[in-house]
């Protein structure tokens, strides 16, 4: 059977080092799973910090006023996959994105449901009250079974009722089957187990960035895209975004970011501790490179 091997888990354990050491064992290739990463021109902040003679495939797949979608990064990356598998190579995934992952191992039966640009535009003016009302009129068992986190996260509520609203969102088993991959995966799981020093490790990278020049790739990506595409929206550029508008200073710009992140990380625990992930603590490895 096919195989693939998923390096996961919150933001800055350092996946994307282990996952390209690992590649350099056996003839592999690399299969970014990180929503943040999918976006051309949006690299410091987003981390693209890999060595430039790696590739790796869903990067840079769409311009940040293009609208994503797991199905996209799904239909982007199954060729390179299943070429890999024919060569007979080693799929190695690694991202905290645990949708995407997700399609690959399990299969997501509304994964067929397009985007609805117009729909999408007319709730991006709705308040999170707003939008919950209306996914509790269109599906409340679905509003029920989103966790906290999400029931106040406006762009998970206004896919749902892009979905709940889609005549086609049942998926049937024909279907459902032709949107899975056979294949026997590994999920490794990296991730901190003192929380003082994965907030000292984001930190560190956060100054990082802003040295490489991330307030400027913003600066530079505002010239070309409004701030309100839901690009934009990433980790980090909400927090540079109202720093360059003088809304917050450099000191309140950093913690910001900071603490996006530790909330983003905690969002992801608890995502894919529903999976069946080997965790390793990598408090005693030291810094490693994500």
């Amino acid at each position: 059977m096919n195989k693939i091997l998923c390096i996961i888990g919150p933001t800055g354990t350092g996946k994307t080092k282990r996952a390209v050491e690992e590649s350099q064992k056996f003839p592999s290739i690399l299969v970014s799973a990180d929503s943040r990463q999918v976006y051309r021109g949006m690299d410091i902040v987003t981390g693209k910090d890999h060595p430039q003679d790696i590739k790796i495939y869903g990067i840079d797949i769409l311009d940040p006023n293009e609208s994503c979608s797991v199905a996209v990064w799904y239909d982007c990356v199954m060729p390179h996959i299943q070429s890999g598998w024919k060569e007979g190579k080693q799929v190695i995934v690694v991202g905290g994105t645990g949708l995407y992952v997700k399609a690959l191992t399990d299969g997501i039966p509304t994964m067929q449901v397009p985007i609805n640009q117009p729909l999408r535009d007319e709730l991006s003016s709705l308040s999170i009250t707003e939008l919950q009302e209306k996914l509790n009129k269109l599906d409340p068992t679905k509003f029920t079974h989103m966790n906290h986190s999400d029931q106040y996260n406006p762009r998970r509520l206004i896919r749902a009722i892009e979905v709940a609203g889609n005549p086609e969102r049942t998926c049937p088993e024909p279907c459902r089957r032709s949107r899975r991959i056979s294949c026997d995966a590994q999920l490794i799981g990296l991730k901190y187990s003192v929380e003082s020093i994965q907030r000292n490790k984001i930190r560190a990278r956060v100054i990082s960035r802003l040295e490489q020049g991330a307030v400027e790739e913003t600066q530079s990506l505002l010239s070309k895209y409004a701030k309100n595409f839901p690009s934009m929206s990433a980790i980090g550029y909400r927090s540079i975004i109202n720093f360059i508008e003088n809304k917050c200073t450099k000191q309140e710009m950093i913690d910001s970011w900071v603490e996006g992140e530790l909330a983003y990380s905690k969002r992801q625990l608890t995502w894919f501790r529903k999976q069946p992930v080997i965790w390793y603590d990598i408090d005693t490895y030291g810094n490693p490179k994500d």
